[in-house]
């Protein structure tokens, strides 16, 4: 910064441009197994790489997981395992600095409580999705639902089975849904529903439900795999285990997880900016040149970008005592599903210096 030392006219060249705001990944897998652990690989980018360093005592579930994941066009995954008996909260952490977005646990009737600790590990962070699995044998349609209610996670049934050498073997489907994900984002983008997509890899499933049933597993918050006549088998829903509409649908939340860690991080820049209207119009240029690329991608719904999202970034965003604690306030709505309808997020800058 310039120091006015004597009387003068002194010059400062500031930028009012907007900074770009680049999205963050949202197709790398984390995979969670029982073997001889702990033990954590990264960035594993092929079946190959994989096998040359798998754990010892990795379990069919889990070396199915990530054979499904590349199959179905995963491009990037993190494996960590643990002993059977260790907490499952251990392999979390071990994914604590890793850029994971997607979190399965293939072996995840073996960990006491696994579903819930995966969800809240989820929830808390809120840069992650989980994929949940029925167990196998499946309970009666009567009485399945998922054992967690979250707009952070899936719910899918039944099994997979898929070739092993010349004989067959039955696994949980998480891993080749978290491909199905993966191949998703990147041809179409984190918007797109991955319902109705085909699974690669699998053969049959471990059951075929009826068309009553998956109806009513569905409106349960299950989201049913079923084997469709001349295209194999493919992912029937599309559903979150929230009971909040808001929040029914993956690629909503999992597209607001992605609007909101890329503003979050392509916005840190201002925390240690001094309180002035140019840095709020910068903040605001910024999120609505990023918004705009998404909706021009077909990420958001409105036949004008006025409809399809809205940011504000000034003094009606922010309170006497935000200004005077050095707080930087936006508030952002986009329309994911319909135009009429807006998800209202609130972004908060705390400065390292409040305002004088």
């Amino acid at each position: 910064m310039t120091e006015y030392l004597a009387p003068g006219v002194y010059v400062e060249e500031v930028s009012f441009r907007a900074k770009s705001i680049e999205g963050v990944s949202t197709s790398t897998a984390g995979f969670i197994g029982a073997a001889d652990g702990p033990q954590l690989l990264t960035g594993i980018t092929s079946l190959t790489e994989f096998l040359q360093q798998a754990p010892s005592g990795s379990s069919d579930f889990l070396m199915g997981a990530v054979r499904g994941f590349f199959e179905n066009g995963g491009k990037r995954c993190s494996i960590a395992v643990i002993a059977p008996l260790a907490p499952i909260t251990d392999a979390l952490e071990a994914f604590a600095g890793e850029p994971v977005s997607i979190v399965c646990c293939p072996d995840q009737n073996v960990f006491a409580g696994a579903a819930h600790l995966i969800v809240d590990h989820c929830e808390q962070r809120k840069d992650r999705f989980a994929i949940l699995q029925s167990p196998q044998p499946t309970i009666p349609a009567a009485t399945h639902e998922p054992p967690v209610h979250s707009s952070y996670a899936a719910y899918y049934h039944p099994w997979l089975v898929v070739a092993n050498g010349a004989a067959t073997l039955t696994i949980p489907p998480g891993g080749h849904i978290a491909g199905v994900y993966a191949r998703t984002d990147l041809e179409h983008g984190v918007w797109k529903s991955p319902a109705g997509a085909r699974i690669l890899g699998a053969t049959a499933l471990s059951q075929n439900d009826s068309s009553t049933d998956i109806n009513l597993l569905v409106d349960r918050g299950v989201d049913v795999i079923r084997s469709e006549p001349g295209r194999g088998v493919v992912v029937w829903a599309g559903r979150t285990t929230s009971s909040d509409s808001e929040f029914k649908y993956i690629n909503v939340r999992r597209l607001l997880a992605l609007i909101e860690q890329s503003i979050q991080q392509g916005t840190h820049w201002a925390v240690f900016e001094p309180d002035s209207s140019a840095v709020s119009e910068v903040v605001l240029r910024s999120i609505d040149l990023f918004l705009q690329n998404l909706w021009k991608s077909g990420a958001l719904v409105g036949p004008t970008a006025d409809a399809a999202y809205f940011v504000r970034c000034d003094r009606t965003t922010m309170t006497a005592d935000d200004i005077d604690n050095g707080r930087l306030v936006a508030v952002v709505g986009v329309a994911p599903l319909r135009p009429a309808e807006f998800v209202v997020l609130r972004f908060v800058w705390q400065r390292d210096t409040p305002a004088a």
